[in-house]
Formats: structure tokens, sequence, C-alpha cells
């Protein structure tokens, strides 16, 4: 039984990852992704939180001889990571479901409800589940999870969420076996081994913080239940802490990378966590906190609820004996009506992520599927309150957190929130069948009932495999590669389109070697002080060029870095003049921006220069080399390649309106000088990126193209 056990969990992750290699983004995806392809192939430092374990494993998986180029491999290390979380989902389930008759719940339903007798208490406790139906529902839970849209999707794509997944399921495994084999009482011989569990575990969290410092959304949980079942002996517990803070540690000490590959001078080097105050700074993510708790009195809501959260598992947990079971239900509905009271009353960022959640939810596991859910909560809040508490925990901390994070990408700080909703699916099932199971009595009965619960991932691979297969995915290569065509030879780009090329960039440009001739400059990082030894590194003609604005403005951003009083005027003033000398102060390269800096009107550069619609780019042309009005003598038309993408999310629509609005005021500028045929070629692109892109379509029936 113990092989059938591991054969069904590696099957269910074997179907899983064929599907996901069918499905594989083939190349860049938006966002960090060519960022994290670069990192993770040269060995660099990436973003806040520098994310040192996936930056190894990632450099490991760059170099496997499978796929053409590196952005498969990691790709493909997404796929792979995400399928060995099924698998360890299918052994957390089977873990979980084995567990259905926890001797402490039993006992304790036993001498819990006065108004009924002893007879009619002992007939309540829940019957040992066969084996068939705890292995085909845990394979079942764990296949719709696999095909729930945002883990699936994170396992298309080079992330760092793949790993995260694989450790936050993997943590709450071992920490449950450290939990249920902890026996009150019990002298223990060999404290190392008889706590092997919790040990694992410390090592393991210490691990995954070098991941994805979200792990931390599990500490509500974890901390509950391990002093309410460790707090019966202090003096055990003070050296169990002990114990567990040096494995933590050793975990931990993976951060170290940091440092001491930022001495090494790699070619990214995000942060520079040459010292304490940089390692702190990079590791606490200072950088993104402006995001998180943004909005006025979200701190103080989460505060609230997750307090009310934590002290209604304390109270369900150490009064199970003597409460109604059917209160650990209600506690549930309780906090769900407090958060929406909350929430609702909330500024607007937080209701929008929430509604990005809530919303997510009827499609996020197949159709409708999420309602088992409901009745797994209330099965699960009978038959075990240990595994009750610890996904009632996890799932609102997740939530209450994450909504509070203003970001795009969201749905990825949620999926903790879906892997607590797949449990609660399994129970649904476990549900369904107990209240039929005087029907499913034979074992073909329950064979039967098995195999139909387990055919419930198709609902989800059906509804989800249209949305998730990126295997045709090029859309950020191909703008990538437009913009390079684009751009002259030797030239400036200065752009903060991190998600929808900048990032993907890096990859091309320092890993491919395509367009090395091209200096390309993020506008919003050069709000960070970091940035400019790798502009000094990587651009030192550029840097050089632009010395003495640069050393001016530095003091100043030392300042608003440091959070010391500074003068915003002046500040703005410098940082103006150090773009402009960008432009002004390499004649000898010509200097492009893309359409955000030309929209953004609030800071103001290089005055002295048009701008000229350009393909996709705005060229800086000094105002003295402009004739006739607006006219340039060198100006091309450009065969830009690309295939429409569908407009399902924020990014695919905002690169293709990209398309559409710069080849649209390209068109208008080709028309004002008198070159129909070429505006008509613009024109026709951007309606095959954006078929109802207004503007070109007014052009269109006005200029009869």
């Amino acid at each position: 039984m113990k092989k059938l056990n591991y054969i069904i969990g590696f099957s269910a992750a074997v179907i899983a990852l064929i599907v996901y290699i069918k499905t594989l983004a083939p190349t860049v995806w938006f966002i960090d992704s060519g960022e994290l392809a670069a990192v993770a192939s040269t060995l660099g430092i990436a973003h806040p939180t520098g994310y040192p374990l996936f930056t190894i494993v990632g450099h490991i998986f760059s170099m496997l001889p499978i796929g053409t180029e590196e952005i498969y491999r990691l790709n493909f290390m997404s796929a792979f990571f995400c399928s060995i979380g099924v698998f360890m989902f299918y052994l957390l389930m089977r873990f979980f479901l084995g567990s259905f008759s926890d001797e402490q719940t039993k006992s304790n339903k036993v001498a819990s409800y006065k108004q009924k007798s002893q007879k009619n208490a002992v007939k309540e406790k829940p019957s040992p589940l066969p084996d068939v139906i705890i292995y085909t529902v845990s394979a079942a839970s764990a296949m719709i999870l696999a095909f729930s849209k945002t883990y699936w999707g994170a396992a298309n794509s080079v992330e760092v969420y793949p790993i995260h997944i694989f450790f936050i399921i993997t943590l709450m495994l071992v920490f449950m076996k450290a939990i249920f084999s902890t026996v009150r009482g019990k002298t223990e011989e060999n404290f190392t081994s008889e706590n092997k569990y919790y040990l694992i575990f410390a090592f393991l969290l210490g691990l995954s913080f070098t991941n994805h410092l979200t792990t931390i959304l599990l500490a509500p949980a974890c901390l509950t239940l391990f002093f309410y079942t460790n707090f019966y002996n202090k003096q055990r517990i003070y050296k169990l802490l002990g114990y567990m803070a040096v494995c933590f540690i050793l975990g931990l000490s993976l951060y170290l990378y940091l440092p001491i590959r930022a001495s090494m001078n790699p070619i990214f080097i995000w942060g520079n966590p040459v010292n304490f105050e940089r390692f702190y700074w990079h590791v606490s993510g200072k950088q993104f906190s402006v995001w998180i708790f943004s909005a006025q009195g979200a701190m103080i809501s989460f505060i609230i609820l997750t307090a009310s959260v934590v002290g209604l598992a304390i109270y369900g947990l150490v009064k199970q004996r003597t409460i109604n079971p059917n209160m650990h239900f209600i506690f549930f509905i309780v906090v769900c009506i407090l958060g929406y009271l909350l929430i609702s009353g909330s500024p607007q960022i937080v209701n929008d992520q929430f509604k990005k959640f809530s919303s997510s939810l009827w499609n996020e596991f197949g159709f409708g599927v999420v309602m088992l859910s409901i009745l797994g909560i209330y099965q699960l809040s009978r038959a075990n309150i240990r595994i009750y508490y610890l996904t009632f925990l996890a799932f609102f901390s997740t939530v209450f957190y994450s909504i509070n994070y203003d970001i795009n990408d969201i749905y990825s700080y949620f999926l903790l929130a879906y892997i607590i909703l797949a449990i609660w699916i399994a129970y649904g099932i476990i549900f369904i069948y107990a209240q039929f199971a005087s029907i499913f009595k034979t074992h073909a009965n329950k064979i039967i009932f098995g195999s139909a619960a387990l055919l419930i991932f198709l609902i989800a691979l059906n509804t989800n495999y249209a949305g998730n297969d990126e295997s045709k995915n090029h859309y950020v290569e191909d703008y990538t590669m437009n913009i390079f065509k684009n751009a002259d030879p030797n030239s400036i780009i200065i752009s903060s389109q991190w998600d929808f090329w900048v990032s993907a960039s890096w990859y091309y440009h320092f890993v491919k070697h395509i367009r090395p001739d091209i200096v390309v400059i993020d506008k919003e990082l050069l709000r960070r002080s970091w940035y400019f030894k790798f502009l000094q590194e990587q651009y030192p003609e550029i840097y050089n060029n632009s010395r003495a604005e640069i050393e001016r403005f530095l003091p100043e951003l030392y300042k608003f870095e440091h959070n010391i009083p500074y003068d915003t005027r002046n500040i703005m003033k410098l940082f103006e003049e150090m773009m402009t000398s960008f432009v002004k102060n390499n004649p000898n390269r010509r200097c492009y921006i893309t359409w955000e800096i030309e929209q953004n009107k609030n800071e103001p550069f290089a005055q002295d220069y048009g701008r000229l619609p350009d393909g996709l780019l705005f060229r800086l042309v000094p105002k003295n080399e402009i004739i006739n009005g607006n006219q340039v003598k060198d100006y091309k038309v450009f065969d830009f390649t690309f295939t429409p993408a569908p407009l399902k999310d924020y990014y695919h629509e905002t690169l293709m309106r990209s398309y559409a609005m710069m080849l649209t005021v390209s068109a208008n500028y080709l028309l004002s000088a008198g070159r129909i045929e070429d505006a008509r070629k613009y024109i026709e692109l951007s309606l095959k990126a954006f078929p109802n892109y207004p503007q070109a379509l007014e052009l269109k029936r006005k200029f009869n193209l």
C-alpha cells in the first residue's frame, strides 16, 4: 500500500508535468521573467528580496541539456517545481485524510455536547476512511490544484513562485507531522530524533525564506498550533525552540550569497548589498514596501482582522472539549462577515484587490468547483480541529495580507489561499461521501465514487486550458525585438516599460548578446542609487558623459533613500537635469523614449528636443534639425512582425495598446509628411494589434486608407 501511495502521487505529478510542458511558454514572459532569467543565467542578484535559492537552483537548470536556450530551461524549471508541488500536495492530503479519525478530535467530540448521551456521542465519531477513498480523493484534489488557473499559470514561465509553492506545501506537511507526533507527557529518550519533524520544518522554513518572504503567511497558523501543542512543558518548549532556531538560521544562511556574490561584481547587482545597510534594505524589500499597506487605515484593519482570526482559533482549540462542535464552522462565517464589513469600508486599493480575489474563485478550480470548499470547511471543522485551524488561519492571513499589496500581478500572492481551498475541496468530496456512505458499502462502489471524484479535475483542465496555454506566447519577445529593430545603431532608449520589454532586454542583451550596442535606461530605476553602479559598469561611456549631473543628483538621492528631509523641487530639478544629460551629452547617439515617458508631463526633460513618433518609439531630435515644422530627413518605416494577443488581462491588453497607440501616431506623422502608403502600412499594423482602436479607425476613415 505504501508503494501504491507513492505511485499514485507520482502519476499525478507526471500527468501535471506533461500538460505543463505542452503549455509551457517558449520564451520570455511578462513582468520579471527576463530579469530573473538573466540573473539565474549569470549568477547575479535579483530584485528584492534577492531570491538566492531561486538564483542558485535556476543557474543549475539553465545549464541542463534541454531545450535550445536558457529561457526555456528556466521555464521548464517552473513546470518541474509545480509538478513536484502536486506530488507533495498529494502526500499532504493523504496524511490529512489518514488523520480523519484523529484520536484527540474524536475524544473531544465524545465529551463535548452535554445535551446528548454518551451513547449518541460515540455514534457521532467519524469512522476511518477506506484506503480507496483516501487515495482517490487525495489524487483528485492534487489534480484539481494542478490545473487551477493561478497554480497552472505559475508553471508556465520562469518565476520564484513555483519553488515557493513546493516549500509551502512541504512545510505544511512536515509541520503537521510534527504536531501529530507530539505526545503530551511522553518521556523523550532521544530529543533530536523524537522531534525530527520540528527540526526539519525549521530548516526548510529558513531555506524557504531565502526564496520568498511570503512564507511568513504561514506564521499565524504555525505559531498558534505550535504553542497550543507544546505549551504543556515550558522547559521542553524552550529547548525545542533553541534547536529549531539553529536549524532555521542554518537554512536562512543561504542569504549570505547576496553579499558574497555582490563582492564579486556580477553583471546584475540589484541593490548592491555589499554592506549591512544595503543587505537589510534588499532582504526586507525596502524598495517595494511603499506598495504594501499604502492605503490609509489598511494596517489597522489588517491587525484587527488577523487578531480576530488568531483569537477565534485559540479559543476554538482551547475550548474544543466544551463548546458546540458547530461553533468552529460558525467562527469561519463570523470572520467572513467581519472581513467583508471592514474591507467594504476600506480604500479603493484594498477593495480592488479583494474583488480580484473573490471574482477569481468561480473559475479558479474549474467552473463552480470552489462550491465544494464550503462543504469541506464544515466537514473539516467536525473531523479534525487541528487541521481545520491550520487551514483557517493560513487562508485568512493570506487574503487579508495580500489585498493590501497594490500591484497588478497580485494573484500569485493568493497562492497559499488557493492551496487551502484545494484542501477544503477535498474535504467537500469527503462530505458527500459521508452523506451517502451507506450506498458505497461495497469495494466496487467505493472505487466508482473515487473514480468519479478523480474526474472532477477534468473540469479545471477544460476550464483553464485555453487561458493557461502559453505555448505560442512570443508576445514579449516580439515586442522586444521590434523595439530593438526600431532603434538605430548605438542608440539610447529611455523607458519605464519594465513589465513589457525592459526586463526582457536584460536577458536578450546580456545573456543572448542581441543588440549589445543599444543602451537601455530604466527611468524608474534611476531613483535607486545601486542602479548607477550598474550603469557605470555596463555603460561606462554614458555614465562618464553624465558624471557631473549624476554626482549632483546622488547626494539628494541619498537623502531620499535614508528618509532625510530633502527639497522636493531641488531633487526633481537635478533628476531632470541628469535625464537631459543622457540625451544632450551623447550627440553621437540617437536617443529614444517610450510612450509612457512622453505622456508623463510631471517630469519634463530635454526640452530643447522635439518628440517625433518613430515606429514604436519617440525619437528625440534637436529642434534646430527639424525642417518644415515637423519633418526629418531620415525617417524610416519598419516591418514590425508580431502575433496579435488575446486581450485576456492587463499585460496582454497594454502590450497590444502600445502597438496600436504608437503605430497610429506614427501613421499620423507620415500622413503629415505626405507618405500615404507608409501611413497605410502602420494603420494596418495598428488594427492588427487592436482591431477596434478608435484613433486608428478614425485615421483610416478620414484619409480613406
